[in-house]
């Protein structure tokens, strides 16, 4: 029933040294290194594809921006007419203002290079941290899985630039219970970061809990019981008390609370519904992969870890959004396992036979030299300076209409504008209060369901009803929304603008 086993921490110990005492060049390269490298230079591409998809990432900006003026953080909405004056916290708040600054600095191509950097670090993270208890093809088949579960949310948000904290936190967590001990102290700090980059922080605090209660289950006697007990208790104290030190205090754990009481309403936002094996076929086919190879080989997992297990997959399964939990939180949490059970798939750092392209990828796991590491920070940063000179990078018009209120602005249009959801971001941005925008925790359940029933015709109130409780003074809507069918009917109200993304309409007076 233990989960650790003191032959398998030795030796990754006793290995581990082995490996240091090896000479090893300064401009030595390493499998995470190239890894790292290869998905930077994918992602900081000149379209800004896929990174600028998103229409939240120009409200973090905003909001990025605003806390640059004001040299505060907000605690009320003044982005929107609908919810003005309410209570709102920019939990985000660091992740913000690193992208507030990377925009201001770099434009559009200095976000694509942040958040482009952000995960090539994690990726690389990842396969370095799995290289520690698996040979370099499990851990890369691994980490190929991780990507692309994760791929469809390489988005330019908060989420991205919490990656590295996250596996920081969670691989700590996991060697803590190998190694029969509490985490270190300096785990805190990576609570604290994310704490301040991410709302989800509060699942690292879950994660703590749980490894804590493996740690104990899985303890040889009562002694050693008894002061892990006292140990992780301690620990767990401190970083709930970690992840208070932001701006709002404990306020940013409750922002979370709220998000998940949005109820049915959050299946209206994409990212929120279940996964869609018909569109993100691939992610089902690992799925299956991993589930025959589980079952296929007879895997066993302690019950403690099990149940972390199955709590990543309902996660995932409840929301697409949560695929880089799975994707890549699962790899460090039974990594050691794996190790422990089959030992053909532990890395021998003593290894020397093979052929020399075999010794050579074996080298390859060991980490980078300096001088490697160094030339790929300054190749890295050079090609990031040429992006945000020479590639004019601009997100796509699905999330930007700028032609749309470019003319708004000439025409003179004022007054409160009825947007469609992905626009709020753009219009937060610009400077043009919004009707709705991706806040959904300001918003709540109640208006974004009314929202999405009154924009596609459905629903107990109707469109007209709507435009006349707000004060509605011109909508701004995709070209093919059913509310323009509806607007193109409704007396008062004439099309002011079309164009192949975006359509305005004005209330005639």
């Amino acid at each position: 029933m233990a989960v650790t086993s003191g032959l398998s921490v030795s030796h990754d110990f006793q290995g581990r040294a082995l490996a240091a005492t090896r000479p090893r060049s300064a401009w030595a390269l390493s499998w995470p290194l190239a890894l790292g490298m290869a998905l930077f230079v994918f992602l900081a591409n000149a379209e800004g594809l896929p990174l600028l998809s998103d229409p939240d990432s120009h409200w973090h900006i905003a909001v990025g921006n605003w806390m640059l003026a004001h040299g505060t953080v907000p605690t009320v909405d003044t982005f929107s007419f609908t919810f003005a004056g309410q209570p709102w916290i920019a939990k985000e708040w660091l992740s913000q203002l690193l992208m507030a600054l990377a925009y201001n600095i770099g434009g559009w191509g200095g976000v694509t290079a942040l958040a482009a950097a952000a995960v090539g670090v994690s990726f690389a993270m990842l396969l370095r941290l799995l290289l520690r208890d698996l040979t370099p093809l499990p851990a890369a088949l691994f980490v190929l899985a991780a990507i692309v579960m994760t791929a469809p949310h390489f988005l330019a948000r908060p989420h991205l630039l919490a990656f590295p904290v996250m596996l920081w936190w969670v691989a700590g967590l996991v060697r803590a219970v190998e190694e029969r001990r509490a985490p270190e102290p300096l785990l805190l700090l990576a609570m604290l970061l994310w704490a301040n980059l991410h709302g989800g922080f509060t699942l690292g605090l879950v994660l703590c809990a749980a490894f804590a209660l493996d740690a104990v289950v899985g303890a040889r006697d009562t002694v050693e019981r008894k002061a892990l007990f006292i140990a992780w208790a301690k620990f767990g104290i401190a970083s709930g008390l970690a992840a208070c030190i932001t701006p709002y205090g404990p306020e940013s754990i409750l922002v979370t609370l709220r998000i998940f009481g949005l109820g049915e309403s959050l299946g209206v936002i994409s990212e929120w519904k279940s996964p869609d094996f018909q569109g993100q076929p691939m992610q089902e086919l690992i799925l299956l992969v991993a589930l025959y190879a589980a079952l296929s080989r007879g895997l066993k997992l302690p019950l403690i870890r099990l149940l972390i297990v199955i709590g990543l997959v309902h996660l995932y399964l409840r929301y697409a959004r949560n695929a880089e939990l799975l994707a890549m939180l699962l790899p460090l949490v039974v990594a050691p396992l794996l190790a422990r059970q089959w030992p053909s798939l532990r890395p021998d750092p003593d290894a020397t036979g093979g052929s020399l392209l075999v010794q050579r990828m074996r080298a390859l796991a060991r980490p980078a030299g300096h001088a490697a590491l160094a030339l790929c920070v300054a190749v890295a940063t050079l090609y990031a300076a040429g992006l945000i000179k020479l590639g004019g990078v601009t997100p796509p018009s699905s999330t930007m209409p700028s032609a749309a209120l470019d003319h708004a602005r000439e025409a003179g249009l004022k007054g409160h504008v009825f947007n469609h959801y992905n626009y709020g971001g753009y219009l937060i941005r610009a400077g043009v209060p919004t009707f709705i925008d991706g806040r959904g925790e300001l918003y709540g359940g109640a208006f974004i369901k009314r929202y999405a029933e009154v924009t596609n015709l459905r629903g107990e109130e109707s469109l007209d009803q709507v435009l006349e409780r707000h004060a509605i003074e011109w909508t701004l809507f995709p070209k093919d929304q059913p509310a323009n069918r509806l607007l193109a009917r409704l007396p008062g109200w004439r099309q002011a603008y079309t164009d192949d993304s975006a359509t305005i309409f004005v209330r005639v007076r």
